[in-house]
């Protein structure tokens, strides 16, 4: 059981990835909002969140039902396996450097930092669940693409969504 626990724990670090930080909170229903921009506001609401250590709020709105199952499978809530595994990230910060959106599927290439902890360039899978746009998976970074059926491709390159936690 042990074993178990640490690696599920070891996924919700990396699906945290590095504790990645934001300062802008968007919403997430739609009502006419791009797609690209309702995935870049989940992944920085995920931020926010993750900086402001609520992770009620990462369980509840933001991930993936089937992510929460598979985290709540090592025998704790959603919420406390989230505490444990981030409580310590200080200092976070994330770019999202590409939103590439496949129907009801995105995948976000972002850069991360935290204090004390190597850069990373990840990638962050996102899906259509409920109408909402919600967390998945940590994703192949850069080489893999969300698989793409016979549905129109959108790809946002780079904006200047660079965000930080201001110190706190």
């Amino acid at each position: 059981m042990a074993r178990r626990t640490t690696f599920a724990l070891t996924a919700v670090l990396a699906l945290a990835l590095a504790g990645c930080g934001a300062d802008e909170e968007g919403g997430g229903g739609g009502g006419g909002v791009p797609a690209d921009q309702q995935v870049r506001a989940v992944v920085a609401r995920f931020g926010v969140a993750t900086r402001d250590k609520d992770y009620q709020q990462i369980c509840d709105q933001l991930l993936a039902d089937e992510l929460v199952a598979k985290i709540e499978a090592i025998g704790l809530p959603c919420e406390s396996a989230l505490q444990r595994g981030l409580s310590d990230v200080r200092s976070p910060t994330l770019s999202i450097e590409e939103v590439s959106i496949s129907g009801t599927r995105a995948l976000v290439s972002i850069h991360t930092t935290a204090a004390g902890q190597k850069p990373s360039n990840d990638a962050l899978q996102v899906v259509r669940e409920g109408g909402q746009w919600k967390i998945a998976s940590l994703a192949a970074p850069n080489d893999q693409r969300v698989p793409t059926p016979t549905v129109p491709t959108t790809t946002t390159p780079r904006p200047a969504t660079k965000t930080t936690d201001n110190g706190k």
